[in-house]
């Protein structure tokens, strides 16, 4: 059953459900906002940005990043959530690639997998609420809840996560990009030379007719 905002709250304030850095504005009618945390990964960087530091982080067109949420949460075994991003994001061109729940029994900061689909560079502010989660009251509690790591819990990007996303070429994620643009061009080229083509033929045609018909009248 979809928790509201007074019953999340509530399962807050008993300690039923842990939502470290908890704020007001991020709680919604029926989720909460989590927000971008300290740390990120982007492809093609060896080393991680202090995203505190730097106020921000920015995702070229065609770029993946792993970010980690400013806020920790502890899930409960008769708790599971439902990640999605917010529709602001989403306009702007951000895709979550990450799982979409948050498992009963998970305690630390999320890890969130993002890409940047549009043809611009995205900022992400420190802090900004960039997704939102939903909290699912299970009819009965999970028998194997989640078990988080130690990196997990500290708000780190795990070692796993950081050594595969260094295996993926940016230009690789960049080039996806720009094929989708060339070929988006490459149809609208195809488009204007088939309705040329069109009008060819129908011309043909109506020349063809027209000399049979002036054929027609002269006899």
């Amino acid at each position: 059953m979809l928790m509201t905002d007074g019953e999340i709250r509530e399962a807050i304030s008993t300690g039923e459900l842990g939502i470290t850095e908890f704020a007001d504005h991020c709680l919604q009618p029926a989720s909460y906002d989590l927000r971008i945390g300290d740390t990120a990964l982007r492809s093609g960087d060896v080393a991680e940005t202090d995203v505190a530091q730097a106020r921000s982080l920015v995702l070229n067109a065609g770029q993946f990043a792993l970010i980690t949420t400013y806020e920790s949460v502890k899930m409960p075994a008769d708790i599971a959530g439902h990640i999605g991003v917010r529709s602001y994001y989403t306009r702007k061109g951000l895709i979550l690639l990450a799982g979409l729940q948050i498992d009963p029994g998970f305690d630390g900061h999320l890890v969130l997998g993002v890409y940047n689909a549009s043809p611009r560079r995205l900022t992400l502010d420190h802090m900004a609420t960039f997704c939102t989660v939903e909290f699912h009251r299970l009819a009965m509690a999970a028998q194997a809840p989640y078990e988080a790591g130690q990196e997990q819990r500290l708000g780190r990007i795990p070692r796993v996560d950081k050594d595969y996303l260094r295996t993926i070429e940016t230009e690789t994620l960049s080039e996806v990009a720009q094929s989708v643009r060339a070929l988006s061009q490459n149809v609208g080229a195809l488009t204007t030379y088939t309705k040329l083509m069109g009008l060819v033929v129908v011309g043909t045609l109506l020349a063809v007719f027209g000399f049979g018909l002036a054929a027609l009248l002269t006899q």
